[in-house]
This record gives structure tokens, sequence and C-alpha cells, in this order.
């Protein structure tokens, strides 16, 4: 009987007890070379929800921590990740010297797993964009960063990883776009718009390869684009960049419409504050773009503002508000190769058009004891375009949307080295257009995935399902079931293999079901009752992370295959008197391919890049090559730093698009004329930080080659495009 109560009262008392045992790690974070403090250095035990940030001293404290063997990460912005086993016994202090990274390699994601993680333990291809590759660069806007990524290929509004996409007459995307984990997608076409936000924001890029349904459901059929904006480091920073270029005239005489001067201008303020009410960005951006076609000008405003308060207890609140507004003309196709740079006959030079949108969100973060937290999210998305014609014209368009995302999730650590996270996602959209109606359309969702560390963390298996309904005006009510599964074993330190396998889908946007819109020598009918894509993904990988004769090198490969059911694609009506197009369920189709990225570091002052993608996209009812598709995509690049000048050189190939669309004959003159990309860049930058002055200057030339191609039916490439920068910042 003693015995029963003496367990009885240890069981009773073991929150207590156990938090007597706790301890607390503090520690200074540092360059190891330069031997200056390192502030917001992200300090993580991993396995639990304990960290903290190092403050502008490079000073971090993490209390309330059981005793225990940990291990500890260290992650800082071009810095080699740090890692460590610790025992802690008792109340610790430590020290951590930060290498600067030999070479720019993914070293933390958030995206495979809806939380932060190393790189090493995701078991899908995932790239990432970050500050070494912006550094530099004399871009104007965020396509021209992600446009030179392996496998990817952005066209106009629309993004296209590993082949997902081809040409969708502007509705659809199966990729997801995401900012900071928010999703800006279009409540009517489903548009997923790069250009919207400004590079000077961004810490980082992720691009996830393959099929992201398991956890972000629709949209992510083909992967995800997650675009992580800056936190403020220091107390204050403004910079004030003014860029300006001119597009060269063109080789032939037959392109030359005028004499003036085309140009391309752009001024881009921000603001990073960091004090003890808060982190806070602004930045507003303004571009006016001449165009080097006629009736292609455009004037373009970019707002983001977020504001992040932590508290105590690990609890953290953010903000963030977003607006884009772009006055533009209204032109769709060129004139034909004799007049590339010319829209169609007869064409009315007056139409224009006007796109807004707008946001707010709200993110809160909050622990739950040592091994939880949750996470809440809301944001409302607005968009809305009107061209300027009357309402009786066919050629007017008007559609306002509304996107209300809401979400909550929680991570729970079941036990050491293992997460479940877990989350319901509700999304209603809203739609009030000329063009489509009055719409209404509601996803509802679950989704659930565990990650388990055996063998000393040697094995890494992840499992998950999502479970979406979809309730839409006039169509059938649709619920999906989305599985994904995945291993990654780490053969020795930088050396692993990877799988996984899962099913996405993609319901059809307001627009693919409801367009009705008669423009540019067509008509698009709806068609209400398209049913939702769904396709399974497979993918076998490595990824190697060595030197090979004295030179750091990192290699990343895999193979992959997708099978497609139900692919929406727009179909033309040969039936019809005039050239009709619907949105239609076309046969099972597949891709099926491999891609490999190898970066090197040859001498401390070069890097140099290959990536290599090829893909064989095939309609299984007709055996076909999908329209609208390459086979073969080729990015390299080469980057030398010395002091405080650095020089790239970018190169990109895509091979010529293997089959169009026929029916375009009919509205389109020269519709079938491709060639493969040959797009080379040369960007080059100097700081003037060993003066003391806070100048940067840059200088870039886009398309050096100027060379003519084509990456959207109908209208011809930018062409060579000469730009000076300079940028100013004040830090305190």
């Amino acid at each position: 009987m003693k015995k029963q109560i003496a367990i009885f009262l240890i069981i009773l008392f073991s929150p207590i007890i156990k938090s007597l045992a706790q301890v607390q790690l503090s520690g200074y974070v540092y360059d190891k070379v330069e031997n200056r403090s390192l502030p917001g250095a992200k300090i993580q035990l991993e396995g639990t929800i304990l960290g903290a940030v190092s403050n502008n001293d490079g000073y971090f404290k993490i209390t309330k921590i059981p005793k225990g063997n940990y291990n500890l990460m260290v992650i800082a912005s071009g810095y080699e990740t740090y890692k460590e086993r610790i025992l802690l016994l008792s109340d610790t202090t430590i020290s951590i010297g930060l290498k600067i990274k030999e070479i720019s390699k993914p070293e933390v994601v958030v995206t495979a797993s809806r939380r932060m993680q190393s790189y090493e333990d995701v078991p899908l291809s995932i790239t990432t964009i970050d500050q070494d590759y912006f550094k530099g660069k004399n871009y104007f806007e965020m396509k021209e960063y992600v446009n030179f990524v392996s496998g990817v290929n952005v066209s106009a509004d629309n993004i296209s990883i590993r082949g997902s996409s081809g040409f969708q007459f502007g509705a659809g995307s199966r990729v997801t776009l995401l900012v900071d984990g928010f999703p800006f997608l279009s409540g009517d076409i489903g548009e997923a718009n790069l250009n919207i936000i400004s590079p000077d924001i961004a810490n980082r890029i992720e691009i996830l390869k393959g099929s992201g349904s398991a956890l972000y459901g629709s949209s992510a059929m083909g992967g995800v684009v997650n675009l992580i904006t800056k936190e403020p480091e220091n107390a204050l920073t403004i910079s004030t960049q003014v860029n300006s270029g001119v597009y060269t005239n063109p080789k032939y005489e037959e392109w030359k419409y005028t004499d003036n001067i085309r140009t391309k201008s752009n001024i881009t303020t921000t603001i990073l504050a960091n004090n003890s009410v808060g982190k806070l960005l602004v930045n507003a951006q303004y571009i006016n773009d001449e165009s080097y076609r006629m009736f292609n000008r455009s004037n373009k405003i970019n707002f983001y503002g977020k504001y992040i308060k932590p508290f105590n207890g690990g609890k953290r609140l953010g903000l963030f508000a977003f607006a884009n507004y772009i006055h533009s003309d209204d032109a769709t196709y060129w004139r034909g190769t004799y007049n590339a740079t010319l829209p169609q006959e007869d064409f009315d030079l007056s139409r224009r058009i006007d796109r807004s949108r707008f946001a707010v969100g709200i993110d809160y973060l909050s622990p739950i004891g040592l091994n939880s937290f949750y996470q809440i999210k809301t944001s409302l998305y607005r968009t809305n375009f009107e061209s300027n014609l009357p309402k009786t014209d066919n050629n007017y368009r008007q559609s306002t949307s509304y996107s209300n995302f809401n979400e909550f999730q929680i991570n729970h650590h079941l036990f050491k080295n293992s997460m479940i996270t877990s989350g319901i996602t509700i999304i209603n959209n809203w739609v009030n257009s000329f063009q489509y109606g009055d719409r209404k359309q509601s996803l509802f969702s679950f989704f659930t995935q565990g990650e388990f560390s055996i063998f000393e963390r040697k094995l890494e298996a992840t499992g998950g399902i999502r479970l979406d309904y979809d309730v839409s005006d006039l169509s059938e009510k649709f619920f999906e079931i989305s599985p994904r599964f995945g291993l990654i074993y780490k053969i020795m330190t930088g050396f692993n293999i990877r799988t996984s396998v899962g099913k996405g889908f993609r319901v059809a946007t307001i627009s693919e079901r409801f367009s009705s819109i008669r423009a540019g020598g067509y008509t698009i009918e709806p068609n209400p009752n398209l049913s939702p894509e769904k396709s399974w993904n497979f993918e076998l990988g490595t990824s190697f992370d060595k030197e090979i004769f004295g030179w750091s090198t990192f290699i990343d490969g895999a193979i992959f295959y997708s099978r497609y059911q139900n692919l929406i694609e727009p179909q033309f009506d040969t039936n019809a008197s005039t050239p009709t197009i619907r949105f239609r369920n076309i046969a099972n189709s597949e891709i099926k391919g491999f891609d490999i990225s190898i970066r090197t570091r040859p001498h401390k002052n070069f890097e140099t890049h290959l990536n290599f993608t090829y893909l064989d996209p095939l309609d299984l009812n007709t055996k076909e090559v999908l329209k609208f598709r390459s086979r073969f995509y080729v990015t390299s690049g080469i980057n030398f730093t010395h002091k405080n000048l650095n020089l790239s050189l970018l190169y990109k190939f895509v091979s010529k698009i293997v089959k169009v669309e026929e029916q375009l004959r009919f509205i389109l003159k020269d519709y079938a004329v491709r060639v493969p990309v040959h797009l080379l860049d040369f960007n080059a930058s100097y700081n003037f930080n060993s003066l003391k002055l806070p100048l940067e200057v840059t200088f870039s030339v886009q398309n050096l080659l100027d060379y003519y191609y084509i990456d959207l039916v109908g209208n011809l490439a930018p062409t060579r495009f000469i730009s000076l920068g300079l940028k100013y910042t004040f830090q305190k």
C-alpha cells in the first residue's frame, strides 16, 4: 500500500519535480573571422519548441529547459548553420562562432513542413534564393530573380515548375504563391503574380518542387513559392534605391516603331526598425516602364508593411498590410513576326486597364507548455481589374474578388525527435465580375503530418494527409484526400538520399468555370462542370555537400514522375462557327524527368553553378507531347567577389516548345513561331563601405546578346535592357 501511495505522489508531483529540474542556456553569437557580434541569429534546440534570437549585441538566453541532451542549431543569414550536441545539467553559458558560407546553398527552410527545419531533413526537392543571390543585381522585379532557377519558368502572371503548367489564357495556377506563409492567390482567376512584391523586402525565396497539396491544398499541385520577408536586426535601417535603364533599339528596321529612347525606372525605399516596441518593415516601390514594344507601357506602385511584436513566454503577434496598383496599356498579341513590337491590326490604342490588389493579415503564435505551440492566421486579399472601355464593348473586362484565408495550426512534440503538425484551413472566395458573374467558392481543409527521427537522426520519416472539401456556385461539391510520405537517410555528414510520394489536386478556379469573354478575335465559354485535377508524384533524390579536390561543392539531384488526371486545359471547340474556347478536363497525362544542380567554389573569390532539368511531358490519350511545354532547361552562372566589388554572369537555356495549339491560327498571326531561349545577363556592383560611404552602385545588362524569343504565345520577350542603380543605406 505504501508503495502504491509513493507511486501516486510521484505522478501527482512530477510536473513540479520536472519544473525544478529546469536550466537555462545563454550565450554570445559572433562572426568567427571578423570577431564581431551577430544580431538576429536564430538559436534552436532541435526536437523542441525552445529557442531564441540574438539581440543587437549578439547575446541570447533560453530559459525553462528540462535537463538533458539536446541538438543545438544556430542559423544566421549568410553563415554556415552551426550544429552541436550539448548536455545541459545546469545553467550554461556558451560562445558560438559562425563561419561565412563558402558556397550558396540551402541551410534552413520553413515551406516543406510548415516549420523551421534543416535542409538536410527535407525529403523533397526544394530550392532557395538567399541574400547571396540577391546581392549585387540590378533587377527591378521579383520575376527576374526566380526566372534563373532550374526547372522554373515564369511568363506573364504564370509560374510553372517542372512543366506543371502550359498556356492557361491567364486563368488558374498550379503553383501556390505565399508571402510569409499567407497565400497570395486571387479569388477569381487564381493568379500567382511574383511582380507585385518588391525584391528589396525579400530575405529569401523557397521553391518547393513537386506537389505540396498535402500541406497547402489546392493550387499547390505543381509546387509552392514562399517569399520570406526580412526581419529587422539593427535598431534602424533606411535604404533608398534609384534605378533607371534603356531598351536598346532592335536589330530589324521593321521593329523600330519610335525614335524616342524607351526607358524603365524604379525607386524603392525600405525602412527596418527594431526596438522595445517591436519590429517594423515598411517598403514602397514605384516602377515606370515605357517598354520595348509599342502599346505596352505601365506604371506600378507596390507597398508592403509588416509589424512583429514579441511577448514574454515566446508569444508573438504579427500584422501585415499590402497594396499594389498598376495602370497599363491593354495590349494582347503581336501583329506577327514581321512587326513583333506592334499590337494586332486595327487595335484600339486608347485601351487601358487598371489593376489593384490589397491585403491585410494577422498572425499570432503562442507556446503551449514546453512541447507544443499553436499559430493562428487570418487574412483578406482583394483584387480588382477593369478596362476603360464601355460595358457595351466586347473587349470590356472587369472583376473584383475577395479571398478570406483562415488557419489554425498546432505543432506538438510527442517525444524527442518527433513532431506532429496539424491544422484546419478555411478559404472563402467572393467574386463580382462582368465576365464571371457573382460567384462564391469555399474550401474547408484539415491536415496533419508526423515527422520521426530514428537511428540517432540518421533516418527521418514523414507521413501526412490532408482532407479538402470544395463548395462552389452551380457546381458539384468535391471531397479530396491527399496523402504524402517521405524518407531521408543520412549516409554521412553532408551526404543523404531521399524519396517521397504524394497526391496533389487542384479545384477549378471561378474564371475557369464561369468565363464568358469575347476578346482578341475569340470567345471563351463557361464550363461549370469541371472536375478537380488530380496527380500522384514520386521522387528519388540525393544531396552532397563536401569538398572535391579542395573545392567546396554542393550537388543536389532527383528523378521524378508525375501522373495527372483530369488536367484542366483550354480547348478549342472545332464545331463552333467562331473560334471558341472552353476549359475542359483532358485525358490523363504524365511528366517524368530529372534535374541536377551543382555549385562549386574553385577559388575564394569565385562561385559557379550549373543546373539541368529534363522533362518528358506526355498526353497519355494522344501519345503526344503536352502543349506549350519544353523538354530541356539549363541555367548556369559565375559570381566573382573581391572586397567591395561583385560581378556575375547568368545564363538560361530553354529548348523550343515542342507543340502548340493549332487552333490559335484562327486568332493569332504567326502563332506557331517559337525558338529556343538563350538568355544571358551581366550584373556588377560596388559598395563604398571602405570609404565609410553608405552607397552602392549597380550596373546590369539584361539579355546581353539581344536575343529574340517569346515567353508567351504571340508576345516578344524583353529585348536588351541596360540599367544603372544607386542605393543609399542609413544604419543606426
